[in-house]
């Protein structure tokens, strides 16, 4: 029987007791779905000073509303939990086919409490939920869990697992749906390690029905015919996500952000067009039609080896932050922590901080277990990634980031970690001031995929669509820092509810010729039957974020001095150049808390909660005195009414 599209039930599973309830996704249907219901549960349920390896820390596994429909890109499954680096907000959301068949399982979020006794995993059949033993997956690799388990479930499951860093409770443990997507930067594994979960899988084949399916696929084509004219996006489509016409300009983050430009013969060597020369397939996520996930195959040891799903964040991570040159060995390292269940944003992170140090007399070989730390070299980059993995040697010095690495070590050795709120920092900040005070500001600690802009991909904006979205005609340029608040909070508010979604952002990828915060609209007004305009998305992506913004204030003590940047970007500039203005950045700072209605630390205040119909979250903040009294109010502006 075809299920309506909030027809869905959230599966509620408790580890330690081995017990299984079930509720309606109806409840809470105003937070769409994925990462807004999960966190709107995680809001009201995660007990206060927890731990993230407490058995009562919940992990949320949310499908976007729009899986298992046809809308393109509609594949994204959001994992949120208590960040492990930050101890806010952990949130992880990630592509493949895992989303659309738990939607067309009849499952739209499972909340996990609770620890099992043993290593298990959860199977869910069209609805059906076991929790069933995995003691013969105990330490696999992914790659040899997804061979186990499609054996004895068949092909058509689909698999969310752990390597066994996560069962090793290493903190840039990530979670890997479909042998090849990474669910990263938060901890995320290592909290399915804590509850000793190691995997999820499931089928499902029930359709989704939507409202009004005619005029669903009309804004399908609709959409699809816009995207495929996009010239970005047509090499998007050519190369796979790594499609940059150069690996960086001069802005990268080589040798742990070192503020020095790569050598010119480094970046040729590093281009879209030698990593294309190992491609030798293509896929895509359920539904989508840029088939950016590649398979690239390359020869080491005389044997054949295929790598799956290749970013553009393996080429910075390996070949600047950690100055390899050889696009085998990137793809090779990229293929080796997707099968140890290591984030490798971090993972480079923390190795680039410790070879820093080692260049600098910080640390010695003594450290090290008798390890010389060189950059670029391939053999020590790939054994410090494997004792990373599995807490061994100088690995388990690493296993926790930099910021806890260098709190051990001492002797000044912090001046090395780059990081945000705690969290690892892969992406660079000189350069774009839009992009470096999205990441800052993310609630989930240093990330691209909050709120950050190029702005050179939203250079020729029209002054109408500007106004209509941003509220100015015009955004300057990338080094300039008046009115980056609204390019900021604009793509927040949208990529919030994408992820409620559950569709892709690269299916804007932040440029103006592919889909519009208008697109999105006539997919959700179509899909639910709701009266969906720009103005109302936008509304609701506000909402969503500030309930993740009200988690971290109720679990952290987060104020102004958190979303300052790294002290790296302001005293160290690129290339002798280029640095962040800290009197800019503050005033910039006022600007976006005036925007969200939020007080001068940053924190939601009671007026603009229930301005955005957010009245519980308000009361529990109240309740717990971590609501501020400013009446400052929610301003009208940017798209929001």
């Amino acid at each position: 029987m075809p299920l309506s599209i909030f027809d869905g039930e959230i599966l509620r599973v408790d580890l330690t007791k081995s017990r299984i309830s079930r509720e309606k996704l109806e409840k809470y249907k105003e937070f769409i779905g994925g990462r807004g219901v999960n966190q709107y549960i995680l809001f009201h349920e995660m007990p206060l000073n927890t731990h993230p390896f407490d058995p009562e820390t919940i992990l949320a596994i949310g499908a976007g509303l729009l899986c298992g429909t046809e809308a393109p890109g509609a594949s994204r499954v959001s994992i949120d939990t208590k960040n492990i680096f930050t101890g806010g907000i952990g949130s992880s959301n990630v592509g493949g086919n895992f989303g659309p068949a738990l939607r067309r399982a009849g499952i739209t979020n499972i909340i996990i409490t609770g620890k099992a006794e043993e290593v298990v995993y959860l199977y869910i059949d069209n609805g059906d939920v076991e929790i069933r033993d995995a003691s013969h997956l105990k330490l696999k690799a992914v790659s040899e869990v997804n061979n186990i388990l499609s054996r004895e479930l068949g092909k058509d499951v689909h698999i969310m697992t752990i390597g066994p860093a996560g069962e090793k409770l290493v903190w840039p443990a990530c979670v890997i749906v479909d042998n090849a997507r990474a669910a990263g930067r938060s901890g995320t594994g290592a909290v399915f390690g804590a509850k000793n979960l190691k995997a999820i899988a499931v089928k499902g084949d029930q359709t989704i029905e939507v409202a009004d399916p005619k005029k669903f696929k009309e804004v399908v084509k609709k959409s699809i015919i816009k995207m495929s004219k996009s010239p970005f996006n047509k090499r998007r489509m050519k190369y796979g996500v790594y499609c940059y016409e150069e690996p960086w300009g001069i802005e990268s983050p080589y040798r742990n952000f070192s503020g020095k430009v790569p050598p010119l013969e480094k970046k040729m060597k590093l281009m879209a067009d030698e990593f294309y020369k190992h491609l030798v397939e293509k896929k895509d996520c359920d539904s989508c039609p840029i088939r950016c996930w590649t398979i690239h195959e390359v020869e080491d040891n005389g044997k054949r080896i295929s790598i799956e799903a290749l970013e553009g964040n393996a080429i910075h991570n390996f070949g600047a932050k950690l100055d390899m040159d050889d696009p085998k060995d990137i793809l090779l390292a990229h293929k080796l922590c997707d099968d140890l269940g290591v984030d490798e944003d971090v993972t480079s992170n923390v190795i680039a901080w410790a070879i820093e140090c080692f260049e600098k007399g910080i640390i010695n070989e003594k450290d090290t277990r008798g390890l010389k730390l060189e950059w670029g070299k391939r053999d020590l980059i790939f054994q410090l990634i494997r004792e990373i993995a599995y807490r061994e040697g100088f690995g388990e010095i690493l296993a926790e980031g930099c910021k806890r690495a260098s709190e051990k070590i001492g002797r000044d050795s912090d001046k090395c970690c780059v990081h945000v709120k705690g969290n690892d920092l892969f992406e660079c900040l000189w350069m774009s001031v839009a992009w470096a005070f999205g990441v800052v500001v993310a609630p989930r600690g240093g990330t691209h995929t909050r709120g950050a802009v190029i702005e050179e991909r939203m250079k020729n904006i029209p002054k109408d669509l500007g106004i209509e979205l941003f509220g100015v005609p015009n955004i300057g340029g990338p080094l300039e820092y008046e009115n980056k608040e609204r390019l900021v909070v604009f793509m927040e508010r949208l990529n919030a509810v994408l992820d409620a979604m559950g569709m892709c952002m690269f299916t804007h990828s932040s440029t103006l010729e592919m889909l519009l915060p208008t697109d999105y609209a006539e997919l959700l007004s179509a899909a639910t039957g709701w009266d969906i305009n720009t103005s109302k998305l936008l509304y609701i992506g506000e909402k969503l974020h500030n309930v993740e913004k009200a988690y971290n204030v109720l679990h952290t003590s987060w104020g102004r001095k958190d979303d300052m940047p790294p002290e790296r970007f302001v005293k160290v500039p690129l290339d002798g150049k280029y640095a962040i203005d800290l009197e800019k950045w503050n005033s910039l700072l006022d600007r976006y808390y005036e925007l969200h209605g939020w007080d001068s630390e940053g924190r939601p205040t009671k007026e603009t909660l229930l301005a955005l119909g957010l009245e519980d979250i308000a009361r529990k903040l109240e309740r717990e005195g971590k609501l501020p009294k400013s009446s400052r109010n929610l301003r009208n502006e940017g798209g929001i009414s």
